[in-house]
This record gives C-alpha cells, structure tokens and sequence, in this order.
C-alpha cells in the first residue's frame, strides 16, 4: 500500500512540481523585464514629410533614461534615406539688439519671459539651429526631440520622406550603445 501511495502522490505532485517551475522561471522573466526598464529607452520616433526639391529633412524622438546617467553621442541612417544624420538644438539668435534693450536696460541674462515684450522680440529676436556634439539623458528623466528644439537633421535626402513610409535610424550613446528605432514618416 505504501508504494501504491507514493505512485499517487508522485502523479500529483509532478504536475504540481512543473506549474512551480514555471511560475518560478515566469518571476525571473519579469526580473529581467524590470532590469530591461532600468536601460535606455527611445519612443516615438517620426519625421516630416518632405517636398520633392527639399533635401533636409528632420526626425524627432523621445529618450527616456535609465538607471544612470547616459550622453546621446551621434545618430545616423541608411545612406538610402540621407547622406548624413546631424544632432541639432534650436536655440535664439544672440545679437547685440537682443542683448540688451534701450527701453529696460536689461540684459538678455536677467529677462524672463514674463518681463520679455513684444519689443525686445521684434528687436532681431530670431532662432536659428545649431549642430551639438552630444546630449546628456539624466537617469530617469526624459528628453524630447521635437520641433522647435533638439532634433536630428537629415542631410541630403536620398528621396523625398513620403507620409507612412518608414526607414531604421541608429542612435549612439555612450554607455547603452547603438539602439535602432523605426522612424514613421508623418504629415505634421
């Protein structure tokens, strides 16, 4: 009867044995999942669309960064979509008439936008873009290329970027490596 007892409880317990295991190596992967959130990541990633005689066109993106601290050191695309792939962050044109004003007497340093008035604006205030060798993602904070700020410039255009089309980008950091995104081509 004894041996009749443990074939019954070994019957039971083997499949039982196997759903432990299973919810075990399940915990493991959502340890990992949660390790894998503590990386880089890339989101949203879209262009413009582009006229036919245009040949820039510019890609956006959103960073969020991980456990520690990381630097965005360069991107880059297939030489089908463009010759070249530049970090760009547009910025207010510094001039002498946006430096400082007659009327305020204030420099450029101690305006806010509360104090700016439509004529310190007028006064030259233009922006205009500049390449950046690198941008800092701070651990866990997020950091958006969007128009208007930092953004990739595609240079040369291999074809123009048509609405719904897609095309890979690789964007390099300095401690997550090379992770490639697929870049959706939108009308906006």
């Amino acid at each position: 009867m004894t041996t009749t007892l443990r074939r019954r409880t070994t019957r039971v317990l083997a499949p039982l044995a196997c759903v432990a295991v299973a919810f075990s190596m399940t915990a493991c992967g959502d340890d990992d999942d949660a390790a894998g959130s503590d990386a880089v990541t890339v989101a949203d990633a879209w262009a413009r669309t582009s006229a036919s005689s245009q040949t820039v066109g510019a890609m956006y993106f959103v960073i969020t960064g991980g456990a520690e601290d990381d630097t965005l050191t360069g991107a880059s695309v297939s030489t089908d979509v463009a010759a070249e792939a530049q970090m760009h962050e547009t910025v207010m044109a510094e001039t002498e008439d946006t430096m400082m004003t007659e009327d305020t007497g204030m420099t450029e340093d101690t305006m806010s936008m509360d104090t700016m008035t439509d004529s310190t604006m007028d006064m030259g205030g233009s922006m205009t873009m500049q390449e950046v060798e690198s941008v800092a993602i701070p651990a866990g904070e997020t950091v958006s290329f969007e128009p208007g700020g930092y953004h990739i410039m595609l240079m040369e255009l291999a074809a123009p970027l048509e609405a719904g089309n897609t095309f890979e980008a690789e964007l390099s950091f300095e401690k997550a490596g090379t992770i490639t995104v697929e870049v959706e081509v939108r009308d906006e």
